[in-house]
């Protein structure tokens, strides 16, 4: 029997990348799904939401740090959809990526306090110094909170117009890029 999966459109690229076959982009978010799905992809975060309009067995993708990413990956290979050289392949990849960033030089001697734990994950991935008087770090969602404060740095999260591995990558350079700015 074939696997009929539901997946968000900002996870098209990982059932691509996985070789995932039998699969539609959904929005189970805000919308009962027509037809039987024998699992959604969804965002971590958002079980109980999707669960309330759509009673599909449900994986929840987190990807705010490269690790998170991998982890997902291996979850999605243990349910045995997809193609295991295509999820080796994909993995070597975002290893790659991680080994790249993680060698960037950077400042790390200024102290940050990351206001969400989204931002603390990958403030802590790139080993810098945490304080509670440290400049806030502020995911782009919550920017309106903080506006009044005189030094913030800006965290740019989801940018729908790269793939999810260039996503994760893409916050890690935007973290470095603002420290390397002060």
């Amino acid at each position: 029997m074939r696997l009929k999966v539901g997946v968000t459109k900002m996870y098209k690229d990982v059932a691509e990348n996985i070789g995932i076959k039998d699969y539609s982009v959904v929005n189970p978010y805000n919308t009962k799904l027509e037809g039987r799905y024998s699992l959604l992809i969804i965002s971590k975060g958002y079980r109980d939401r999707v669960k309330k309009l759509n009673p599909f067995p449900i994986f929840e993708i987190s990807s705010a740090t490269f690790d998170d990413l991998i982890e997902s990956v291996k979850g999605l290979s243990k349910l045995n959809i997809g193609s295991p050289e295509k999820i080796e392949r994909y993995l070597l990849n975002i290893k790659g990526r991680k080994r790249y960033i993680k060698s960037l030089q950077f400042n790390r001697d200024v102290e940050v306090n990351p206001v969400s734990e989204f931002v603390k994950k990958v403030v802590l991935d790139l080993g810098i110094p945490i304080s509670e008087k440290g400049i806030p770090v502020v995911p782009d969602y919550m920017v309106d909170r903080y506006r009044n404060k005189k030094e913030i740095l800006i965290l740019k999260t989801h940018r729908y117009d790269l793939n999810t591995v260039e996503r994760v990558e893409d916050r890690y350079l935007s973290l470095i890029n603002l420290l390397n700015s002060l």
